[in-house]
């Protein structure tokens, strides 16, 4: 229940009427971060990044009351255009790679693992 009142409070929500979701966006975060990190049990350490990354998602998918952030979707100056593609979900999580990076534990072994000696 931690990690939903400190939700409710980086998006300004004051009432119980959207807990529901809420409970699942911080449910989904934390899948995530398990399936990324390849963990059973989500490490003390990053429980305060669950209500971030959740807070983002839910400002990035419209959800309740709180506006999306503006994203720039096309811009032209002159003979140049440049568009910017739409905010997913894997997009907001790839924000927080430096700091889960720590603690994922690769099911194999890379190239870049093996020493040469």
């Amino acid at each position: 229940m931690e990690q939903l009142g400190t939700l409710k409070m980086l998006l300004g929500i004051k009432d119980d009427e959207q807990d529901s979701l809420l409970s699942f966006l911080i449910e989904d975060t934390v899948n995530m971060i398990m399936a990324y990190c390849h963990i059973d049990v989500l490490p003390r350490q990053l429980e305060s990044l669950v209500p971030k990354i959740a807070a983002d998602m839910y400002r990035a998918k419209g959800y309740g009351d709180s506006k999306s952030p503006e994203v720039v979707k096309s811009r032209s100056e002159g003979e140049r255009s440049v568009t910017y593609a739409e905010t997913d979900n894997d997009k907001i999580f790839s924000n927080y790679y430096k700091r889960l990076d720590p603690f994922r534990k690769r099911k194999g072994r890379v190239p870049s693992d093996i020493s040469i000696q």
